[in-house]
C-alpha cells in the first residue's frame, strides 16, 4: 500500500489510471475508497486520467487509531501538496475534485498555489473551514460505504444530519461577516471550475450554495441535481458522464 510520511505523519493514497492528472478529497466522516470508490473504479476514467485520492491525515488508512484526532488544516492543505509535487512530482498541474469539506479543502490549495491547480469540481461544496480540523476514527473507517450507512440506523443519520446542517448554517452565518477577504479570493480564482450541488441537500443548507454563487467567478459552471449529498454514489454514471465532460473540454492552463 502507499504511504509517504511527512514530519513524522503517515498518510495513505491511492492512485490508478495513466493520463492527465486528476485529485479526489474526500469529504468529513469518509475517505478515499468511501466517497471516491466509484470513480476511481471506472474504466473510462482510468483509461484518459491518472486519478489520485489520499486518505486525508486523521482519516481512515492515514489515521492513528485514535478516537478522536485534531489536526491542522493548513497540515492538510500541505500534506496535499507535498503529494503532488515531492511524491508523485507531477509534471502537468492537476484538477481537483472535492466533496462537501473535501470542496472546500479544493479551494483553499487553489487560493493558496493558484499556479498548481488546473481546475476545480466541487460537489457539495462547504465554503469556509475552520484552522484545526477534528476527525473521528470510528466513524472515518476505509470500508465505510454508502450501502453500510444507509444499513445504519435512519434515524441516528437524520440526527446526525440535522446537526451537521445547523451547524454549517451558522458557521457560513459568522464566517460571511468575518472572513470577507476570504470571500474576495474565491472571485479572483482563475481555473475552470464546476460546482454541483443539490436543492435537495439534507446536510448543506441552501445558503451555503447562494453564498458560493455569490462568490466564485463569472466562469463557473453549475449543475444542479435531484438528490441528496452523496451524488457521486447516489448517481455514479451521471456523476462520471459529467466529470469526463468538464475534464474533456477545459482548456489547460
Amino acid at each position: 500500500m502507499p504511504y509517504f510520511t511527512r514530519n513524522d505523519y503517515q498518510v495513505f493514497y491511492e492512485t490508478t489510471g495513466d493520463g492527465s492528472p486528476v485529485v479526489f478529497i474526500h469529504g468529513y466522516l469518509g475517505s478515499s475508497r468511501s466517497h471516491w470508490g466509484r470513480q476511481l473504479d471506472d474504466p473510462k476514467l482510468s483509461a484518459k486520467y491518472h486519478m489520485i485520492a489520499p486518505d486525508l491525515r486523521g482519516f481512515a488508512k492515514s489515521s492513528l487509531g485514535k478516537f478522536v484526532e485534531k489536526n491542522r488544516t493548513l497540515d492538510i492543505l500541505e500534506d496535499i501538496h507535498y503529494l503532488l509535487n515531492k511524491v508523485l512530482n507531477l509534471k502537468e498541474n492537476p484538477v481537483l475534485i472535492g466533496y462537501s469539506v473535501g470542496a472546500a479543502l479544493c479551494m483553499e490549495y487553489c487560493i493558496r498555489y493558484p499556479e498548481k491547480v488546473n481546475g476545480l469540481v466541487l460537489l457539495g461544496p462547504r465554503p469556509f473551514l475552520h484552522k484545526n480540523t477534528r476527525s473521528w476514527n470510528f466513524l472515518a473507517k476505509e470500508k465505510r460505504t454508502e450501502e453500510k450507512k444507509k444499513s445504519a440506523s435512519s434515524f441516528t443519520w437524520s440526527i446526525v444530519k440535522r446537526f451537521q446542517k445547523a451547524f454549517t448554517y451558522m458557521a457560513t452565518v459568522i464566517q460571511k461577516r468575518q472572513n470577507k477577504d476570504y470571500l474576495l479570493q474565491l472571485e479572483q480564482i482563475d481555473a475552470p471550475i464546476l460546482m454541483i450541488y443539490s436543492l435537495k441537500d439534507t446536510v448543506t443548507p441552501q445558503l451555503v450554495f447562494n453564498t458560493m454563487k455569490d462568490h466564485l467567478p463569472n466562469h463557473t459552471q453549475y449543475y444542479v441535481y435531484d438528490g441528496d449529498h452523496g451524488f457521486a454514489n447516489e448517481c455514479t454514471e451521471e456523476f462520471n458522464s459529467l466529470l469526463l465532460n468538464f475534464l474533456s473540454e477545459k482548456p489547460n492552463y
